[in-house]
């Protein structure tokens, strides 16, 4: 297992990733800006889902180095957006259930993929900074179609003002953008109180967004002054022996 993660990070350094990481970080920037811009626009009840959609192409693309993740990423992904189709044009809760499911899959194996990648970089990078910001973007995204699959089974773990919040949203796209601005709320520990959890699990998968929020941003920014350190001090003794010689 260790070597195929060691050949993951070699492939992303030594084919570069930086142009693969950025569209998906366009992408996930795009989410976040449109989602609130297109609900004035006729059919905004799709923009979740077609914002996402988009973000999950990214990500089939993100894995598309290696044949065995790309296959996955087109099984899973195409898997979700087909199933997210099949959904809105039918109204059928199972299967945005499904394909909520299965785009959490593919969010969390990228995730995954993108981390081991920085983890293993041996110097600082564009594509070191640009996959950082994905994999923080991402570990929101992820946990907010986390709890969305959690309110397909029950509508009442997020209450927002004394009402649960699917039923104060008005439609599917509002209540994906209040849970995903819940999501970075917990993210990134702010808190407000605005949206609260109930239930065991809901408050577990919370806790363990805040957890994993903070333990990022302190591990991130302690390996990039590491990456940074290290490559300095490498630097200096290749321009010593440059003046030996």
């Amino acid at each position: 297992m260790r070597n195929i993660l060691r050949e993951l990070a070699e492939s992303d350094e030594d084919q570069g990733a930086v142009g693969r990481h950025a569209i998906l970080l366009m992408t996930l920037i795009g989410l976040f800006v449109a989602l609130p811009i297109l609900r004035a626009l006729p059919g905004g009840g799709l923009r979740f889902s077609v914002l996402l959609s988009i973000v999950l192409t990214a990500a089939i693309y993100v894995n598309s180095l290696q044949r065995w993740t790309f296959l996955l990423g087109v099984l899973v992904g195409g898997g979700a957006i087909v199933a997210t189709g099949i959904g809105e044009a039918t109204g059928s809760i199972a299967a945005v259930l499904v394909a909520r499911s299965m785009g959490l899959i593919l969010l969390i194996v990228t995730t995954l993929l993108m981390l081991n990648t920085l983890v293993r970089a041996e110097r600082v990078s564009r594509d070191t900074i640009i996959g950082g910001i994905c994999v923080y973007l991402m570990l929101g995204l992820s946990f907010s179609v986390a709890y969305l699959v959690i309110l397909g089974f029950d509508p009442d773990v997020l209450v927002k003002g004394g009402h649960p919040l699917i039923a104060a949203a008005g439609d599917s796209s509002a209540a994906s953008a209040q849970v995903l601005y819940f999501s970075f709320v917990t993210l990134t520990t702010l808190g407000f109180g605005d949206i609260t959890p109930v239930g065991e699990v809901t408050q577990t998968v919370v806790v363990a967004e805040a957890i994993v929020g903070q333990l990022y941003v302190a591990i991130f920014i302690a390996r990039l002054m590491a990456l940074y350190i290290a490559g300095a001090r490498e630097d200096r003794i290749q321009a010593r022996e440059r003046d030996e010689d």
